[in-house]
Formats: structure tokens, sequence, C-alpha cells
């Protein structure tokens, strides 16, 4: 990819000397945007010297910045109603309908049903008899369409082919002062042409914006795009340039060149529940050719070795596979594409959709949960000014007068850059894994939020901020029947940083991190040494991860992509080399081509980053489960701990019932990971049954209690808070 990049540079610089009297403008990923510490995208300046940049003045109305939701790519996302960059000076590009522009983004108008407008000044003050200017859209059919005045309103489609639905396409237009037009998409290589005969009413005082909005009687419809690049020139390309330009983005978008023969739909849908004995069905455009050798491979739980089964070719572009004996419960299924598949005609499979699809199988227990809980929000001191409201949303099992335990719980601290929110609100972000662990583990998900820079946060406040959170779901937990000696941390991106101090801090089960940043002193690259979030506040060092490991580090598992140029891969193996270090157990799974935020829903990876969780969290019950005994904290054992959970430096009481007669017990307290950090002997109260135990020396966390007289042995559970 690398090499392909350069060769990408060195055209587009030859192609630049060749044309810079009439290339006006270049916006490219990655340079030139800038955004206010509210997350709004103001400016992307212009590449070209000279001519106008794209701004907003309004910082409502700006773009958002959003990291590599195009591989490898910054983009502009315009996702807010009304949001849009206006292009200083462009309406003179094309005053006189001789012009060429080149863009590369995303366009969703599904919900909207309306069409989603890319680029264009197009104005329908007082309605369509006044209109004027022109636009392109993405029409409902899929479609890009070219709309202008004449006065009236016209719409032509330029394209034939339809773009695919909320997905990156490229397509170019170039059109000469007497409407013959030349045009292409990622759809197809060939350039189509035509000729717009009637005259065109331009807008000579409006700038192009983009993400554009019509009015109609003051009315507007807003349409949310996402632009990777864009490209315009102020004449007419000639058709061996305008050529150049297809193979240029061909060559560096390569992934959105749809192919002949290509991959339409893959069942079932859903990949999280594929069913136990249930069938996988890969639809194809075109008739596949009848050669079984070349057929997909398919692996159960990362087996290298393929699973049995029957691969069924019928009708004559679906392929059916059906295994010999039922897939495992909770099992991961892996489908592997050949590049030897090929079309009746000959034409080998194109692999732009990916070249494989993985599902998890059904449990054999799911539980009934419930994911629209919008808990009262926990109120901070008064901060800068009023006070602050951090949201909290929860995603559990339900509870029913047949539920006897107490669920595990899973707390999510949501990434983003630290960008977003207000003054007097802080938002939750749902985690992406939260319905999957409710429904298949049983496991309570807490997505809470943290003061961000739209809040006047910094890294120290949202440290604050999620311990809040950790202690509310303490105080709360018989309200919603959380089991607080199980509880696991998970955070994306900027987010992980504080979800693995809380982690440290609070002695819990797990740690879960996403392509997250570890170490703000070493390899922690534009991103996370810029300090916007105050993150040097008291120090790099203290605000790391990697310097905050304890002496029995918290067992992480982190997921990081090789391809990731946000956060450096490096900040993930080189935090699980340093919990190895001291005893811990950590590790780092690596994503081979994948970039910043491949873990979320709907991504390649997001049933692989599942199984690896679930996986992760299983052993560490289980290794939880094998310190306790059948019965914890119950009476008929004869003793009990309070308060519990306990405040650190607190004392905790042992209480003995009227049937158990002890003058000295020996004691052990084990923590988690089954360590004895303290041996001792308890003698009792005043000659009652009580027994005090000093937690000053301990930290916060889940312990147990071991206790040992003449004859018997007990173990109880309790928490320092």
């Amino acid at each position: 990819m690398k090499n392909i990049s350069h060769f990408t540079l060195i055209f587009i610089l030859s192609t630049s000397s060749l044309f810079s009297q009439t290339k006006v403008l270049s916006l490219e990923n990655a340079k030139g945007i800038v955004a206010d510490n509210l997350g709004s995208v103001t400016l992307w300046e212009n590449q070209i010297v000279g001519y106008g940049s794209a701004t907003q003045s309004d910082t409502n109305l700006g773009a958002e910045e959003s990291q590599e939701t195009y591989p490898g790519k910054t983009t502009v996302l315009f996702n807010k109603d009304g949001s849009f960059l206006e292009l200083e000076g462009s309406s003179t590009y094309v005053s006189d309908n001789s012009y060429s522009v080149f863009y590369v983004g995303k366009a969703e108008n599904i919900n909207t049903g309306k069409p989603a407008s890319l680029l264009g000044n197009y104005d329908m003050s007082g309605g369509f008899a006044n209109c004027y200017g022109i636009r392109f859209v993405r029409l409902q059919d899929g479609k890009i369409g070219f709309d202008y005045a004449r006065p009236n309103y016209t719409r032509v489609n330029i394209g034939a082919n339809e773009i695919p639905a909320d997905a990156y396409f490229f397509f170019g237009f170039s059109m000469d002062a007497s409407g013959n037009y030349q045009y292409f998409d990622s759809t197809s290589p060939i350039v189509t042409s035509g000729t717009i005969t009637k005259t065109m009413r331009t807008n000579a005082n409006e700038d192009l914006k983009f993400n554009i909005f019509e009015e109609v009687a003051g009315a507007q419809t807003y349409n949310h795009t996402e632009v990777v690049e864009l490209t315009m020139y102020d004449e007419n390309l000639d058709s061996t340039t305008f050529q150049n330009e297809y193979n240029r983005l061909a060559t560096e978008y390569a992934e959105l060149v749809t192919a002949e023969f290509s991959i339409t739909e893959v069942l079932p849908e859903s990949r999280t529940n594929l069913p136990q004995n249930g069938a996988i069905q890969i639809s194809f455009s075109q008739d596949v050719e009848v050669i079984t050798s070349n057929y997909p491979k398919v692996y159960v739980n990362k087996s290298t070795i393929e699973t049995s089964g029957t691969w069924t070719l019928s009708p004559s572009n679906i392929l059916t596979f059906l295994p010999d004996v039922n897939w495992p419960a909770g099992g991961f299924v892996s489908v592997q594409i050949q590049e030897t598949l090929k079309s009746v005609d000959d034409i080998a499979i194109g692999l732009e959709q990916g070249d494989s699809f993985s599902f998890i199988v059904e449990a054999d227990q799911v539980f009934e949960f419930d994911n629209t809980i919008e808990l009262e929000a926990i109120a901070t001191v008064d901060f800068p000014i009023v006070g602050h409201k951090l949201s909290l949303k929860l995603t559990t099992p339900v509870i029913d007068e047949n539920t006897t335990e107490k669920f595990p719980v899973h707390i999510w601290v949501h990434g983003g850059g630290w960008s977003g929110g207000s003054q007097e609100t802080s938002l939750a972000a749902n985690s992406p894994h939260r319905d999957y662990l409710a429904e298949n583990l049983g496991i309570a998900t807490l997505s809470i939020s943290y003061r961000c820079s739209g809040s006047s946060g910094t890294f120290s406040l949202a440290r604050e901020d999620v311990q809040t959170a950790y202690d509310w779901a303490l105080a709360n937990a018989e309200t919603y029947n959380f089991d607080m000696t199980k509880v696991f941390f998970s955070g994306g991106s900027a987010g992980a940083p504080l979800a693995a101090i809380a982690a440290e801090e609070n002695n819990v089960l797990g740690f879960i991190g996403f392509n997250g940043i570890y170490d703000f002193v070493n390899d922690a690259g534009d991103f996370g040494t810029n300090n916007n979030y105050k993150q040097n506040i008291p120090s790099e060092v203290f605000n790391s991860p990697i310097n905050q490991l304890t002496d029995t580090p918290t067992p992480a598992i982190l997921m990081h992509g090789d391809a990731d140029t946000t956060i450096d891969i490096r900040q993930s193996t080189l935090f699980t080399d340093a919990i190895n270090a001291k005893g811990g157990n950590g590790e780092t799974v690596v994503y081979p081509g994948e970039v910043h935020a491949f873990f979320n829903e709907g991504k390649p990876a997001y049933e692989d980053v599942l199984i690896e969780m679930v996986g992760f969290i299983n052993d560490r019950l289980k290794e939880e489960e094998s310190l306790s005994v059948s019965i914890v904290n119950k009476k008929e054992i004869g003793m009990f701990v309070y308060p519990n959970p306990v405040n650190i430096g607190d004392t905790l009481t042992l209480q003995l019932n009227s049937k158990v007669s002890s003058e000295k017990l020996d004691a052990q307290i084990i923590n988690y990971l089954g360590q004895i950090v303290l041996n001792t002997s308890l003698y009792p109260k005043n000659s009652s049954k009580t027994f005090n135990i000093d937690t000053s020396n301990l930290k916060k966390g889940v312990y147990f209690l071991k206790t040992f007289d003449n004859q018997t042995s007990n173990l109880l559970k309790f928490i320092i808070k």
C-alpha cells in the first residue's frame, strides 16, 4: 500500500504541474482540517495557493473531523442538521459552465428519503421558478444526479449505475461552456458523456457548499454527507486527462471500484446469532463457475483445518453451505472467499467487500434484555459555573421473579477524541458490544459519560468522572442487581486510557481495550502528544496507564489494527509487555490491515472482536469462581462481614453467629488473582463474637477473607471501595 500511495503522490504532483493554471481546489484528507476545541471543523484549507478554502464561521454549523471512518483516511463528516462548509470564491469556478470536479465521499439519504446533496450552490428561495445554481446529488435510486436552474428546476441523471447506499464512492464530472459533459464513478471504469441542452441559470453570487441544503419558502431539508477529498478545475478537461483522473482515484481507492463479478449478499444478515443448525448463503452478481475446489473455505473457532460440510449451488448464482454436524453453541465461524472463484464467463471474483465473513453461533442459553434504560444523570461538583450532569445508559438482562443470581457488570468508556458535550451535560455513548453481552452472557453494561472538551473537561476531570460512575454502580448495586465482585472495564480509542486507569485503581476482574493510547510520553503520535485535553496535568507520566500499574496488574486483553494511523499499535503491544513484566496477564490481539474504528458494529472484524472479548470475560469469570465456594456470604456458614462494600481505610467487621465459638481465628486475605496479600490472626472484640479487620493497607477491589479454626475453614467475599 505504501508503494501505491507513493506512486499516487508522484502522479498527483505531475498532473498538478501540467494543469496548475486551471486547478483551483484540492482538499485532501488529513491536510488542512482545522477544528475548534468543541470538535467542530471550521476550516478545510485549500492546498492550491491563491484560491479560497472551505470555511464555516458558525461553529454550530461546522462539520466534524472523523478519525479514519474511511480506511486510512481522516474525513470531514457532516452529521448535524444544517452543517456545511462553504468554498470561498468558488462561484467563479462554475459561472461560465466550464469546470471539472472529482469527489470522494459518502452520502446518507436512507432515513430522510430525500436526495443527498453533495456539492453545489443551488438556491430555490421563493420557489422553483426563481431557482439559481447547480448541485450534485445522490438520488434515492442510488444514481448520481445533476440539478440545475434554467430558470426552473431540471435534473439530469449523469450516472447510470447505482451507488451502494451508505457506502463510500467517487465520481468525476467535467463540462464545457456548451453543456457537453464527461462522467465516471466507482461503479465502472467506462467514461460516459452527454449534453445538457437547456440553458443554465447560474448563481454567480453564491459560493459552492459541501452538504448543501435546499430552501423552499424558508424551509430547509438537510442531508448528511462525509467527504474524503475534493478536487476542482476551472475548465473542462480533455478526454485523456479526464481518464487519468479516473486512474488516479481507482488506484488510490481501489477497494471502491465495483467488480463485474462480486458478492451481493451474505446470509444470515445477523452475524451474531447463526442458528446451531443454520446454513450460510452467499449470493453473487453473476452465475458461479462449478469448480468445487474454488468454493469458499469454512473454519470453526479459528481452526486452521476446514470444517466438514457441503456447498450447494442453487440457483446458479447462490452458494449455500450446510455443516455435517451442528455448529458449536457460541462458536465462531469464518468463511474465506478464494481468489480463484470465478463466474461462468471466467471473470475473477472482486473482493471489494472483503475476502472473509464471520458469524457467531447462537448460545444454548439466552437472556431477555433491555437496552433502552436512560438512568438519572450523576451530578458533579459545580463546574465551571453550574452543576454538571454525567449521563448514564444501562443495558441489562431483564430481572423477573425467577432471577436468582446477580449480573456481572461491564463499564464502557467511549472514545471520540475527547470532544463533544456541553457546559450542562456530557453524553453517554452506548457500548457497541452491550446487546450481545446482555443476551448471551447475562452481563449488564453501563455506558457512562465524562467531561470532554465541549464541557470544559480535562483528562484529570475525566478520571474523576469515570471513578464517579464506578462508585455510583457500587452504591446502586442492589437496585439494579449488579454483582460488583465481577466488574470489567472497556474503552475505545480516547476512552481506553481512562478505562485502563479505572480498572487498575479499582482492582476489577479485567480490562478490554480497543486501539487505545496507554503511554502519553512515548510513541504517542500527534493525537496523544498535543495535550489539547491537558493530559500533561499534573503530568503525562501520571496520566499514562503504563505508569500506573500496580504490583498485581489487572488482567487485560487489547485489540488493535496494525494499519491504525491515529494511534500506533505499539501503544497496545508495549502496554501488555509492561503488564506481563510485572507478573500480570496481558495480551494484544493484532488485526492485520485494520484501522482505527475496526471494532464497531457493522465493521468486518466486529464478530471476531466479540468472540475475543467473550473468551476473555469467560476465562476471567471461571478463574474468579475457582476462588469461591458454593455458599458465599450466607449466614448459614456461621459468619458474615459488614459493611460490604467497605470504604478503604475503614474497619471491616467479621460477625460470628451464636452457634460458633472461637477465641481466635487464623485468617488470610486473598485478592481476585488468588494471591495472599495478608496472613493474620483475629481476636474477638471484648469477648464478643465480632472481629475487626483493618483495611488501610489494602487497595480498592474485590477480596476473599478465608478463616480457619481447629476444624473448619470458611470463605467470604468483600469489596473495598
